[in-house]
């Protein structure tokens, strides 16, 4: 029997980059009968960006749309309403999922700190089971329990220490807060210790682009031709990566918990740059595989970028997979 047989899931949640869908598409592989909706009322990136400045500013929209998702669905009778993020669904909402799915487990996940998502605090009382990837928002809410983020199958590759690389160090990831800082001068270490790199830095619209322009110091060197407005596929991404030796992450500065794309780095048994010093308390964390660095003074060790991947047993291999971390979540 498969672990999630015969299950009615709603599954509500950002798009964030095809992520939503390998979580859907896993769902259904283990049985479950599934129901998505992208918590945005909005499409376009504009839109987008204005809703993530104020998500007031689309509220009557977002009532309609929700109205128009609780017409298609409310005489489903689901076991569990799982929603990612929350932070554009207004209370409102949340309080007539309730009424409409009484008997629904409401499961909230939140890959993002609980200071960066305006207004959660008010809507955790209306869920069963809150998760977070962020250890340290775990140990200071008793509500919320403690689970890192997960890699999907497309990153889920066997060890081979005899392979060779395209690149020794890449980045792919959206700019936002000291990034961009932080990767030019990666970029620039690089190219004086000629380093082959690959960099990917996605912003969300030429609007995002020109707002930056105007508002941070570090983007007046900036061009556009240093950025993507284009996402980049998940085959792509692991594609790139497969072809890396060490990669870089650097997360928001307000937050501690890993990126997905430091878990990934499990699935592809790759080396590691973070910004991140609370990687130090995982269990899979080694200063062979993983090197630290100060967000502000960056120093890259040539001898951790020339020395090999030491691989981690299976047992915490497979904790941070895709199906693990569904089952979890939903404490199925």
């Amino acid at each position: 029997m498969k672990k999630l047989e015969n299950k009615k899931i709603l599954f509500i949640a950002p798009a964030f980059f095809g992520y939503e869908e390998k979580i859907t598409e896993k769902m259904v592989e283990l049985g479950a009968y599934v129901d998505f909706f992208d918590e945005r009322s909005v499409k376009s990136s504009y839109e987008k960006a204005l809703l993530k400045i104020n998500p007031r500013i689309f509220h009557k929209k977002t009532i309609t749309y929700y109205n128009q998702i609780f017409n298609k669905v409310s005489n489903i009778d689901y076991d569990h309403v799982f929603i990612i993020k929350c932070e554009m669904i207004p209370v409102e909402v949340i309080k007539k999922l309730k009424n409409l799915f009484s008997h629904a487990t409401f499961t909230l996940y939140l890959y993002d700190s609980l200071d960066n998502i305006k207004g959660i605090n008010m809507k955790l009382k209306y869920f069963d089971r809150v998760l977070s990837f962020d250890m340290e928002d775990a140990n200071r809410h008793s509500q919320i329990m403690f689970r890192p983020l997960f890699f999907i199958d497309d990153y889920k590759v066997a060890y081979n220490k005899q392979k060779e690389y395209k690149y020794d160090v890449s980045f792919i990831g959206t700019i936002h807060s000291d990034r961009f800082k932080i990767i030019k001068t990666i970029k620039d270490i690089a190219e004086r210790n000629k380093y082959k790199y690959f960099l990917f830095c996605y912003l969300q619209s030429k609007f995002i682009y020109y707002f930056y322009k105007l508002s941070k110091k570090e983007f007046y060197v900036a061009k556009k031709k240093d950025f993507s407005f284009n996402k980049i596929s998940s085959v792509e991404i692991a594609d790139i990566i497969d072809k890396t030796k060490v990669v870089i992450d650097v997360q928001h500065p307000k937050q501690t918990g890993l990126t997905m794309r430091t878990i990934e780095m499990i699935g592809m048994h790759k080396k590691l740059i973070t910004t991140n010093q609370s990687i130090k308390e995982y269990d899979f964390y080694n200063p062979s595989n993983i090197a630290v660095i100060d967000r502000i003074n960056i120093k890259i060790s040539k001898e951790f970028l020339d020395s090999p991947y030491k691989k981690i047993d299976d047992v915490k291999y497979m904790n941070y997979s895709i199906e693990n971390w569904i089952i979890e979540v939903l404490g199925e």
